[in-house]
């Protein structure tokens, strides 16, 4: 257990530097402007057997929502089973994807097993617990992260900048195109075709960036089910 948790540590030390290192929001004002400038979502298909995962490419930056990138990947794998959709402030969310992603290619070695989708859901939270201090900086981070696994199947966790998670049965939406919940409400079905559910995926994008002005650009879309994660082209969100 203390060789686990030496590699836990060693796994966090670059949240726990930065937030050594942050200053002090001037005035105790939190700028949260980093919340807008995406969309993820990630919804069951085929009866729950496969999870489709989708996000736009727009990264956004200042008051304006400038666009800085229309071709950002946000859905990032983090091993077979598992893919993490990030919004927020796009740099330190890639730096805790890669922060979970290394530790679960360590840890399986040390183990020499694979781990379990709750081992990947409690790192995640400790990661984005950790770097609470960062978020009430103004850099606040969110996720979903998609499983699949042999014995409990398909599933959808939902996290929110000071970790905290809660599993979704059906599906979640985060960022700033949120607004399109309702249509993803009024429109999934559980028993839609990976077919249907892949068309679905775009359809929500550019319907949040008609909504949205920090949604846009390139569709990230991957499908995971029993046999691991693939990557589908997504086309445009202005298409």
């Amino acid at each position: 257990m203390r060789v686990y948790t030496h590699f836990d540590n060693i796994a966090l030390a670059p949240i726990r530097e930065l937030v050594a290192s942050m200053p002090r929001p001037l005035n105790g004002v939190v700028n949260l402007s980093s919340w807008h400038g995406t969309t993820i979502a990630a919804f069951l298909v085929d009866n729950g057997r496969s999870i489709v995962a989708v996000s736009d490419g727009k990264v956004s930056e200042g008051q304006l929502l400038y666009a800085a990138s229309l071709d950002f990947p946000k859905v990032i794998e983090v091993d077979r089973s598992t893919v993490m959709l990030i919004a927020g402030a796009a740099g330190f969310a890639v730096l805790y994807s890669k922060i979970l992603k290394n530790w679960v290619e360590t840890m399986e070695r040390v183990r020499e097993e694979r781990l379990s989708a709750r081992a990947k859901v409690n790192m995640l939270s400790r990661i984005l617990r950790e770097s609470l201090p960062l978020a009430a900086s103004g850099f606040p981070v969110v996720a979903i992260l998609a499983t699949f696994d042999k014995r409990k199947g398909a599933r959808i966790f939902l996290f929110t900048p000071d970790g905290s998670n809660v599993r979704r049965k059906t599906y979640a939406i985060l960022g700033s195109g949120k607004v399109s919940e309702a249509s993803l409400l009024d429109n999934w079905r559980a028993d839609m075709s990976r077919e249907e559910g892949i068309g679905y995926a775009k359809k929500l994008i550019r319907t949040a960036a008609q909504l949205d002005t920090a949604t846009g650009g390139q569709i990230f879309i991957k499908v995971l089910d029993e046999n691991g994660v693939e990557s589908v082209d997504g086309g445009r969100a202005s298409e």
